[in-house]
């Protein structure tokens, strides 16, 4: 059976949307919500909450915006782990355009960008990252260097912004689960 783990984005809902959808692939499924419950936390509390959500043995793990941005966080310095990892949307710590509203990550910023230059995160055993051309979050040229420097895949999406057309991730999340 396939083990299906969601991480939401900021302010992501568990219930609705992608999670709702995940949840019909699957009866091993579990989401975590990046709500505001949970940004209550400190970042480093947040950062090991996702590390025990993700120590499910081989599931696959997507993770979306700064859901992405946690978990990859929360490999650094961690053994590699047996999950397939899909980024969608990851935040990479650049905004790509100035009108994006994004809570400042700069101080973090500095510690992961490190630590993928050190070679430094646990890997998963499969890692992509999913982004739209104009993404005004996760900066398509920053994910495509991210993912040179970690020799993983890199899809951008021809047109999608942050917010990727439902059917578009619909046919991302569909050949990473059949990835196997």
């Amino acid at each position: 059976m396939r083990k299906i783990r969601y991480i939401t984005g900021r302010g992501g809902d568990a219930t609705g949307g992608l999670s709702a959808h995940l949840e019909t692939l699957t009866e091993d499924y579990g989401a975590l919500a990046v709500n505001h419950a949970f940004l209550q936390q400190s970042f480093l509390d947040q950062v090991s909450t996702v590390r025990k959500f993700c120590i499910t043995e081989h599931c696959n793990i997507i993770a979306c915006s700064y859901g992405a941005y946690l978990l990859l966080h929360s490999l650094i310095d961690q053994p590699p782990i047996s999950a397939r990892v899909m980024l969608l949307s990851p935040v990479l710590g650049q905004v790509a355009f100035e009108e994006a509203e994004l809570v400042p990550i700069t101080a973090h910023e500095k510690a992961l960008k490190t630590a993928i230059l050190d070679g430094r995160l646990g890997r998963p055993k499969y890692l992509e990252i999913v982004t739209g051309e104009k993404d005004e979050i996760c900066d398509a040229a920053l994910a495509v260097e991210t993912g040179e420097k970690l020799g993983v895949e890199v899809n951008v999406l021809r047109s999608e912004r942050h917010l990727v057309t439902p059917s578009k991730v619909a046919i991302a999340v569909s050949t990473f689960l059949h990835l196997e």
